[in-house]
Formats: C-alpha cells, sequence, structure tokens
C-alpha cells in the first residue's frame, strides 16, 4: 500500500479486528500465520497498527479467520471491496455506495468523520418524518 492511501484506512480498528477474529477462531498469533502464510511478527504488528497491510494480505488474514468478512477487512485497510467475496454484490456498486467509497478513499479522516456523522443525522431525521 502506498503512503498516499494509508492515511484513509482505520489501522487500530483493522488491528483490533483482526485481533478478536483471531481470539474468537481460538489462534494463537503462530496458529494465524500457519493458516494464512503470512508472518506471526507481521501479523502482531497489524494488530498492533504499526504496519498497513497490502490487499493479498487482507485477504489472506480474511479467508484463514472463520466468520470473518473479508470485504470489510479490506474496507478497514483503505481498499475497495472484493468484488469475489462480495455477499450482496449488486448492492456495493450502486452509485451511492460508491460515493461514499470515493468519499472514504479522498476525504481526510476527519473530514470523512464530519460526513458520516452529517449523513448520519439525516438519516435519522428521515426516519423520524
Amino acid at each position: 500500500m502506498d503512503n498516499s492511501s494509508s492515511e484513509f484506512m482505520d489501522k487500530e480498528k483493522l488491528g483490533h479486528t483482526i485481533r478478536l477474529l483471531r481470539l474468537t477462531n481460538n489462534l494463537s498469533l503462530r496458529d494465524l500465520a500457519e493458516r494464512s502464510g503470512i508472518s506471526y511478527s507481521f501479523i502482531s504488528s497489524i494488530e498492533k497498527g504499526r504496519f498497513s497491510p497490502s490487499r493479498d494480505t487482507i485477504i489472506a488474514l480474511g479467508q484463514a479467520l472463520e466468520g470473518a468478512d473479508s470485504n470489510e477487512l479490506l474496507m478497514l485497510a483503505g481498499f475497495a471491496p472484493h468484488a469475489g467475496l462480495v455477499k450482496e454484490e449488486s448492492a456495493l456498486y450502486e452509485p451511492e455506495v460508491q460515493f461514499i467509497l470515493r468519499a472514504k478513499r479522498e476525504l481526510t479522516p476527519k473530514a470523512f468523520k464530519t460526513f458520516m456523522r452529517i449523513a448520519e443525522q439525516t438519516k435519522k431525521a428521515l426516519e423520524d418524518e
């Protein structure tokens, strides 16, 4: 992953999610390393939010962790979802969903949080009507 897109990933949440999945699967770092083909030290660094994993690394981890949503992991890492992994593929390619994914990639993290807060407030206001 290049440095320009790394600012759009949520390394802390990604690492936390991978760690929770690993523990839920009752796996040690070495067990997950063996299953995924990723070194246990690199997995540890990902879990601690120190490194930005590649798309292929995320997919390998997602496939090695039972119950993992690889597309969720990809999006946390700042990547677009993988069409072959999509549960409801058609919804992900709707213009509105693509707009949100572009905003995630193009806005600063602070601006994206504001964007999402506005979207949530708008959704709530519409539901209350």
